[in-house]
């Protein structure tokens, strides 16, 4: 029995002992260490915890630095495959090359893209003839993250298309965000361009007719001679009759002294007589665009007609000037009707053109329902909003963008005392 107890007894110090150990070694153990040695390995061990929390920390900068420079590969290549040729989704930058003040707030400019493109996206195939009758394209203003849509001059016949190189006719105006913009860049400064889009096709719209009347208001004047081209050029039948109201004689013409402001007596009391202007070929002085109008009335003679009426010399386009321009000067006597359109024709169907935006996709064949040889005579306006309104009735909004609304104004009286004008003219807003 001694000897078992004395056997027992030396085990059990030998499980206290080691249980003891244990403690001394894990002082997070469940047993409590209350001896001081334990509280001290505590202490250390708390201490260590803390001061290895920074070294955790410390393994995120690697992750940092390789993630920065991940981002910066993949934004260099995906900035490296953006096009770098004019398409209608990115803008792209040009080179304005020229400018030329045509008035204290007008001027003409020419940019020439950065990089060639072989395949211009509005020109006809193999060819350095435009593909549009009509399209425009939009500058961005970087400022302020908005942009608008300008129409390019058609090219001159001294001009090569193919380079890329467009010209543009700018005019500043109170409170225009982007041509303010416009009219500070000089010659070497860079702009942003999208497109090109297409607006009326206006060759399906015409048809077998021939005649177009173009109202045009300020820098209005460049779509109307982008159709005038197009038309001109279609059918040696075709009439194109432009009608240019402009604020000062400097768009026309330029001149040496300042134009004297008429009184307000004269103002209120301004010769019944004053008529706008023909625009011929012993103009003195023409203005860029003047210029440019009387190389075209020279290539196309007699079937291209400009007058011009100044605002600040008191002479504008009324009523009789429109009737007279559409009747072709036949003495005020409309032209006999031979159009053979039918209603449900998005071409020529005059309600449905009401709910139709003006860029479109250029029209097919099979899409007229009026069957060969149908169109129209179109009369066209183009200008700021006010001017539009006022003689063909405004535009209006519709799913957010703007769509063609009622014809008003004066093309609206002149179709009510010439019911014959609703069936053989469109009226198109621009």
């Amino acid at each position: 029995m001694s000897g078992r107890r004395a056997v027992l007894s030396a085990a059990r110090l030998n499980h206290i002992h080691l249980k003891s150990s244990q403690s001394l070694i894990n002082p997070f153990s469940t047993a409590r260490a209350t001896s001081p040695s334990a509280r001290c390995l505590r202490q250390y061990a708390t201490a260590s915890q803390s001061h290895s929390r920074p070294v955790k920390r410390s393994r995120k900068i690697p992750i940092l630095i390789t993630t920065a420079i991940l981002g910066g590969t993949i934004y260099y290549f995906s900035s490296s495959s953006k096009p770098t040729l004019l398409n209608t989704e990115t803008f792209i930058p040009y080179t304005i090359t020229s400018r030329e003040a045509i008035s204290p707030t007008s001027f003409v400019f020419t940019i020439s893209p950065h990089t060639p493109d072989p395949s211009l996206p509005y020109l006809t195939p193999s060819t350095s003839s435009w593909r549009y009758p009509l399209w425009s394209v939009e500058f961005k203003q970087p400022q302020v993250q908005i942009a608008r849509h300008y129409t390019p001059l058609p090219p001159q016949d001294s001009e090569d298309p193919a380079d890329g190189s467009l010209r543009f006719y700018v005019r500043a105006i109170g409170g225009g965000e982007m041509s303010t913009y416009l009219s500070r860049l000089g010659v070497g400064h860079d702009v942003w361009l999208r497109g090109p889009h297409v607006g009326f096709d206006v060759p399906a719209r015409l048809g077998a007719m021939d005649n177009v009347v173009f109202l045009a208001g300020g820098t209005g004047v460049v779509p109307a001679m982008q159709v005038a081209k197009a038309v001109l050029e279609r059918s040696p039948d075709a009439q194109v009759n432009i009608l240019w109201a402009v604020r000062k004689r400097e768009e026309l013409q330029r001149v040496s002294s300042p134009i004297p402001r008429p009184s307000w007596w004269q103002f209120w009391h301004a010769n019944s007589s004053s008529k706008p202007v023909e625009l011929h070929a012993q103009l003195q002085d023409p203005s860029p665009i003047a210029q440019q109008l009387k190389a075209m009335k020279t290539k196309y003679g007699q079937r291209l007609r400009v007058q011009v009426a100044i605002d600040e010399e008191q002479t504008q386009f009324r009523e009789a000037d429109l009737q007279t321009a559409i009747s072709g000067g036949q003495n005020g006597r409309l032209p006999l009707s031979r159009s053979t359109t039918g209603p449900g024709c998005r071409l020529h169907d005059s309600a449905m053109l009401e709910m139709a935006p003006e860029f479109e996709t250029p029209a097919t064949a099979e899409e007229c329902r009026c069957g060969h040889g149908a169109g129209k005579n179109l009369f066209m306006v183009s200008g700021p909003d006010g001017f539009i309104a006022h003689y063909a009735g405004p535009k209006r909004w519709l799913g957010g963008q703007q769509v063609q609304g009622p014809v008003a104004g004066v093309a609206a009286q002149l179709q009510r005392r010439y019911p014959k004008l609703a069936d053989d003219w469109l009226v198109l807003k621009l």
